[in-house]
């Protein structure tokens, strides 16, 4: 080592010296003033301090005489050390025993250098001390270069989020909710009260679109989205449905659609579209209304209306489903299966089926889907049969209880994975993690195994984020998380992050004839790809063909269940 590579080293740096004795700093200062950038001098401990707390993060190196008037130099390097623990100090002291350096240790002291002072042995401690301020700076500047660099993931993250989230959600054309949302909203209506459904169709849109081209057509279901929310009532929801088709949901219902559907069709009557060479361009509206408690029967109803409507081949036209009155048989059927599944309960005929999910690579089981039956004169009857009745009830804890009751008891004799569905009705109290505390004690199972699937629903519905505190509490207790059914609700990806999820689970809409559909494949694919970026494993579920299996595990899923590999599972 020459004073060159010293130099530069040390060139930059800015030091504070302590030493009472004149003489010597002086001295040393004048050694030392060509080498470092700054030397700031002064004569005891108070005023080394008062010093330093004046110039926060200002000195590279401090140096200190050990034994000086008012504060000794140990006790500045304590005070120091407790402002910035991290602070390179040099002690210099005439003192050669043992104990002075043990204290320099315990205090951090970078270096020690003995009075009478040695230029070689202070040269060489400074070399010393500049290294480590290198390594420490390097080490910063690495610090801080991950810390941009994930900064910069994470914002890439979020708005990949939000262009995933906007994609699954939103008509790209519109900006209203898509026919996805349309059917997972009609999924959450009860049967407890009627709802109304008005499904538009532009008349002659295939001729807009010839006539005018693409974009004056795109522009077209801009305006028709627009003109229809206008004047809206509250809680209405508006959703673009096929190509040219939109759907008005009026929750609770309407009791004179029409006036709605004649004050829609005189809007498009009076209001042009748009202009094509200083002409105005006018559309019309065809509308099937449609009114029923049965938010399964909307649809189709409106469907038949609007087609009646459109077979009086007259443009701007409605038609109203002409159903029986509201029938309250729905509500029987549903008391009926309240009674069904209360006695399924007491009888103890809730049974556990097992499907198996298999590596996409390897097509080897890792887990088992543990899915509920309700056995019925040696028929075993599928759960959504029974799940609102379950629901409506308040029996829904119940049923998660019995299942992971008898999945426990199952699965503690052998070692497979295992996963079971939970409800918000069950993290809606700490019972359910008292209820699994004690489980864990009676069935000692390794929690590693153990999969808790949950719905979007979980963490949207609950004010208080009960529900999600309590998922927190499970992941902490050593459970995983899958999300089920992605894709068809309110699907936000930085919900994600905030459950802490370890497996997404592909909504099977997306799944079936997925080889027939480039914009599922789009879909599923891009799901896939965000789900690795934030360590979530896949699984594809409903895979039931041999192409729908070559095309997922192209599309990189990691796990996949359905038909194809195996039907549930009576026994293991």
């Amino acid at each position: 080592m020459n004073l060159q590579e010293l130099l530069a080293l040390t060139s930059h740096l800015r030091i504070l010296y302590a030493e009472d004795d004149t003489v010597l700093r002086e001295n040393t200062v004048l050694l030392l003033q060509d080498l470092f950038f700054t030397i700031d001098e002064v004569s005891d401990g108070i005023e080394a301090l008062e010093h330093y707390e004046a110039h926060l993060n200002h000195y590279d190196i401090v140096i200190t005489d050990l034994n000086m008037p008012n504060m000794s130099g140990m006790e500045l390097v304590r005070h120091i050390h407790r402002i910035n623990p991290k602070q390179p100090v040099i002690v210099i002291s005439a003192h050669n025993e043992t104990e002075f350096f043990l204290e320099s240790i315990r205090n951090n002291v970078v270096g020690y250098i003995l009075k009478p002072i040695d230029f070689d042995q202070l040269i060489e401690t400074l070399y010393k001390t500049a290294i480590f301020i290198k390594k420490q700076t390097e080490e910063k500047n690495r610090q801080n270069d991950l810390e941009q660099k994930l900064q910069e993931q994470h914002q890439a993250l979020e708005k990949h989020a939000e262009v995933m989230n906007e994609f699954l959600t939103l008509d790209s054309i519109t900006k209203l909710e898509n026919a996805t949302m349309l059917s997972s909203f009609l999924e959450t209506l009860k049967k407890d009260h009627a709802i109304t459904i008005m499904l538009y169709n532009i008349d002659n849109f295939s001729f807009i679109n010839q006539k005018y081209g693409v974009e004056f057509a795109n522009e077209t279901l801009r305006k028709v989205a627009e003109f229809l929310q206008f004047r809206l009532l509250d809680n209405t929801r508006i959703y673009r449905y096929n190509s040219d088709e939109f759907v008005i949901i009026f929750d609770p219902y309407l009791s004179n659609p029409e006036s709605i559907a004649i004050q829609t069709q005189a809007l498009f009557r009076e209001t042009p579209i748009g202009e094509v060479e200083n002409e105005s361009v006018y559309i019309t509206l065809s509308c099937g209304i449609a009114t029923s408690k049965n938010p399964a029967a909307l649809l189709p109803n409106a469907r038949m209306a609007l087609r009646e409507a459109r077979m009086k081949n007259l443009p701007n036209q409605y038609t109203i489903y002409n159903a029986p009155e509201l029938s309250e048989q729905p509500a029987i059927s549903d008391n009926e299966w309240i009674q069904k599944f209360r006695l399924a309960l007491e009888e103890d005929r809730l049974i556990p089926f097992f499907q198996p999910i298999v590596d996409a690579t390897t097509q080897q089981i890792v887990s088992y889907e543990c899915l509920a039956r309700i056995e019925e004169n040696g028929q075993f009857i599928a759960p959504f049969n029974f799940l609102e009745a379950a629901r409506r009830s308040g029996l829904m804890s119940n049923l998660t209880r019995i299942m992971i009751h008898k999945a426990f008891k199952l699965f503690s004799n052998n070692s497979a994975g295992f996963s079971i569905n939970i409800s918000n009705e069950d993290l809606l109290t700490q019972d359910f993690i008292n209820f699994l505390i004690h489980k864990q004690k009676s069935t000692p199972i390794d929690p590693h195994r153990i999969t808790f699937e949950i719905l979007e629903d979980i963490i949207i519905s609950d004010a208080n984020h009960v529900p999600l505190q309590n998922l927190h509490i499970l992941k902490a207790m050593g459970y995983r998380l899958a999300l089920d059914d992605f894709g068809s609700d309110r699907s936000n990806v930085n919900r994600l992050e905030n459950i802490g999820v370890d497996t997404l689970k592909i909504d099977g809409q997306f799944i079936k004839n997925i080889h027939h559909t480039k914009r599922n494949q789009d879909i599923v694919e891009s799901i896939t790809a965000m789900a690795h970026k934030l360590h979530i494993k896949v699984v594809a579920e409903f895979v039931s063909t041999q192409e729908e299996f070559e095309l997922l595990k192209k599309l990189g899923v990691d796990y996949m269940q359905g038909h194809f590999f195996s039907d549930p599972l009576h026994t293991l």
